[in-house]
């Protein structure tokens, strides 16, 4: 794989004619000094709070549900903040083998402070429903809702496993060793991982066996498709234990996949926004 921005939107998807520019957030690393800008697309709207979208692993703001959640916003009046995650889609300064999922849970977190005004209702997807997660405590004021879609969490034993039972003998001598391998993922093609990066993750991991660990207060909407090849169905039952909050309400969708892509599916998630948004609106 090259190091070219990764774009793949899955399918074709009506966008309306007032699709916004594409403006670049910076960020510096307090370290290293090296810089990075992430790409990302900004519309307004007079609701009280806005939409942000915390894409799921190696997804971007071009994919499907982002921009699904685009026209619907515009539709419905809501301010929406999309971006490509460092490494991906239009975002600069760092190559896809190099991101990790630290660089993830800081882009969701700067993209927060710094892009949005006000508090935000978060639609997170897969693996962005576990970078909402880390962010809980961070930002009480800032998150006022969240959708989690499909939610993928602490999935690096997984998705070691399906990358060892996918690789020949050499390349799999080459991970071991610290070198760079490609992953198969359905509906994104083949990613760059590197052993480092998957083991970088169990850092992050979330104690979904322990009831509140995780210190989300405000009312929370997960959604999950019951055909999932990716995320066991018991997991979102877990990640309802273990959240604070007590307005939790998941929805299994019976004819659904991973990516709750089908017609059906992305009515449920709009609706549930609106709604949601009505909720907290009292």
């Amino acid at each position: 794989m090259t190091g070219d921005p990764i774009l793949r939107p899955r399918r074709r998807f009506h966008v309306s004619a007032t699709e916004p520019d594409t403006h670049y957030h910076k960020i510096v690393d307090q370290t290293s000094g090296q810089t990075r800008e992430l790409a990302y697309k900004k519309t307004q709207g007079p609701q009280k709070y806005g939409l942000v979208y915390v894409p799921g692993f190696m997804a971007h703001k071009a994919g499907g549900k982002a921009l699904d959640i685009h026209t619907y916003a515009q539709d419905k009046g809501f301010s929406y903040v999309r971006y490509d995650p460092s490494g991906l889609g239009e975002s600069r300064g760092v190559k896809p083998m190099h991101s990790d999922f630290s660089l993830w849970v800081e882009d969701a977190s700067q993209i927060l402070q710094h892009v949005t005004e006000g508090p935000q209702i978060i639609v997170a997807s897969s693996m962005g429903c576990w970078v909402t997660c880390l962010l809980a405590s961070q930002f009480p004021d800032k998150i006022a809702g969240v959708v989690f879609l499909a939610p993928a969490l602490n999935f690096h034993t997984r998705y070691e496993a399906t990358l060892l039972s996918q690789l020949p003998p050499q390349a799999r001598q080459s991970y071991e060793e610290g070198g760079t391998v490609k992953l198969f993922v359905p509906d994104v093609g083949d990613i760059p991982l590197t052993r480092a990066m998957i083991r970088a993750l169990g850092k992050y991991a979330l104690p979904l066996d322990e009831e509140d660990a995780v210190p989300l207060d405000c009312p929370v909407r997960i959604i999950y498709g019951m055909n999932d090849d990716r995320v066991p169905h018991t997991e979102p039952l877990s990640l309802l234990k273990c959240l604070r909050s007590r307005d939790v309400h998941l929805t299994y969708l019976k004819d659904a996949g991973h990516t709750l892509m089908e017609p059906h599916s992305l009515a449920v998630i709009r609706n549930t926004i609106l709604t949601l948004n009505k909720h907290i609106l009292g």
